[in-house]
């Protein structure tokens, strides 16, 4: 609950209730009435000295300002209009272009704080385990930045490209491909959404058939990307493997350089080439890479074509949209939305590091993308989400240790704000993110956590009061702590989130036990 302090001095102080702690007379610890509350004697408590203690967090002096002086005893505490008084707390009304307005300060109906999209470039992490209602939150922090005020009657879409690991956004595909007239006034900025699966799931399932599919171009990385990629794909890591990244570097910039192949990609793709570039490693100058590295690195290579054998993802190249020039211009010139299906339906079967592969993949392509922007003075923004980021950006804590996808990212985090390219780091297990990469987030959206977390985001957002902090492993489903930069006010506020809030419905976490059970035990006589 919100109060003013009204102090002598004219000042009014927005606090918080932190703590209330009630007074009875009669029921202090080993008070005169103990032993008559023992043998149930009758008690004339109506006398008693009752009373409640409310203790405070003092936020900010009213209008926005500093305060010179502490409150003192005689000074009024107040119930605060919120409404009333929105300009004074957050200094903007509530039609002021830049902002959305998320959630509702808990306790209160109606009440939502501002969040400033001129800060969405310094980062966002959103914490939360099962359950605490993250997914839901995250999907009205999306619907947000679909419609945002931009002044005289206006609004427009962030761009967005957002990495479902569960199927939580899947939503928005299906919502989107119905008539125009039919959208939510109130998210209708948004230019285009498309969802992507992977190829062998839309060339399999009849119901995802024409869907666009994930796709990799080989020949947008770097020789060196190459290597590094070929072979964390087949060892899981790249300790000890200098030699094999040399060689394989070695061998395909004399491939380009000197034999004049244009595409190294098709080497992986069309089984010729293959076959042509084993017998270049083979008969390579042993000089220059060693008689007893060529099998390892030979290993690796029919690893990687795996990739392709299982999931199609490098012959996709001259059909999916991921792999054009065009792409990244048309997703943040028109306000598109692309959703990367991870999920178990739109990604059966695929391993993580096949994944990870599409996480560097797509990390290098925004990150490339963007410098040129800034070095052409062509300025872009777009958020790119990532739902479990601790498969990708993993700390060493993490069983999943290593990832390719982590260097890329880590790239971004800690230059990308330069460029307008913001990351959306979304886990259930904060401790298991890379920590530099965490370090660079500047707002945080943090719903119930683990008790083994709590230490690692206190570090994290630089602390939290107290008050708040003690409710970090006790947060109701739909309530959050926000902090940092995108919140309009230099203090962390606990919101809860509406389930009116959210425009396009949220499937996941529904289940249907007990009638499935029936179906399939229908037919049997029970007691």
């Amino acid at each position: 609950m919100m109060v003013l302090v009204s102090t002598k001095m004219g000042a009014k102080i927005l606090s918080r209730v932190a703590k209330i702690t009630p007074f009875n007379a009669y029921y202090t610890e080993d008070d005169p009435w103990s032993e008559a509350r023992r043998k149930g004697l009758h008690i004339p408590d109506n006398i008693a000295r009752k009373y409640e203690i409310c203790e405070l967090d003092l936020l900010i002096q009213l209008p926005n300002s500093e305060v010179n002086y502490p409150p003192k005893p005689g000074d009024e505490v107040l119930k605060i209009d919120l409404e009333s008084h929105y300009e004074d707390i957050f200094g903007i009304s509530r039609d002021e272009p830049g902002y959305v307005w998320f959630g509702s300060l808990f306790g209160y109906k109606n009440a939502p704080i501002p969040l400033d999209i001129e800060k969405v470039p310094m980062h966002m992490a959103v914490f939360g385990t099962t359950g605490s209602g993250k997914s839901f939150s995250t999907g009205v922090l999306i619907e947000k930045f679909m419609c945002i005020s931009a002044g005289e009657n206006r609004a427009v879409s962030f761009p967005m490209i957002i990495i479902d690991a569960n199927g939580d956004y899947l939503e928005y595909d299906k919502y989107f491909k119905q008539a125009y007239q039919d959208i939510d006034s109130k998210i209708r900025p948004v230019g285009w959404v498309k969802r992507f699966v992977f190829p062998h799931i839309a060339y399999q399932n009849s119901e995802l058939r024409g869907e666009p599919v994930i796709g990799v171009d080989l020949d947008r990385l770097s020789v060196k990307e190459i290597a590094e990629t070929i072979v964390m794909y087949h060892k899981g890591s790249l300790d000890g493997a200098e030699l094999q990244i040399s060689g394989i570097v070695t061998l395909l910039d004399y491939l380009r350089e000197n034999e004049g192949y244009d595409s190294l990609h098709e080497f992986f793709v069309d089984d010729d080439l293959y076959d042509e570039l084993i017998g270049k490693l083979r008969n390579f100058d042993t000089k220059r890479i060693a008689a007893a590295t060529k099998p390892a690195i030979e290993r690796a290579f029919a690893k990687f074509r795996e990739i392709e054998s299982n999931y199609k993802i490098l012959s996709a190249k001259k059909e999916s949209e991921l792999t054009q020039d065009e792409f990244i211009d048309d997703i943040t010139e028109n306000g598109g939305i692309a959703i990367i299906d991870f999920s178990e339906e739109g990604a059966t079967g695929v391993d993580i590091q096949v994944k990870q592969l599409v996480m560097t993949y797509l990390a290098n392509l925004l990150f490339n993308k963007f410098s040129k922007y800034k070095i052409e003075n062509r300025t872009r923004y777009l958020i790119f989400l990532i739902e479990e980021a601790q498969n990708f950006i993993p700390d060493k804590s993490y069983p999943i240790s290593s990832s390719l996808a982590k260097n890329k990212l880590s790239l971004i985090a800690t230059q990308g704000r330069k460029f307008g390219l913001s990351l959306c780091i979304v886990t259930q297990r904060p401790s298991f993110i890379d920590k530099i990469v965490l370090s660079m987030c500047n707002t945080f959206f943090i719903h119930r956590i683990s008790p083994d977390d709590v230490s690692y985001v206190r570090t994290a957002t630089g602390g939290l009061p107290s008050s708040l902090e003690t409710r970090l492993t006790r947060l109701t489903q739909g309530h959050m702590i926000v902090t940092g930069q995108m919140n309009k006010l230099p203090f962390p506020l606990m919101i809860s989130i509406p389930k009116a809030d959210r425009i396009v419905p949220h499937p996941m976490g529904t289940t249907d036990v007990i009638s499935t059970l029936k179906k399939l035990r229908e037919g049997f006589d029970y007691i």
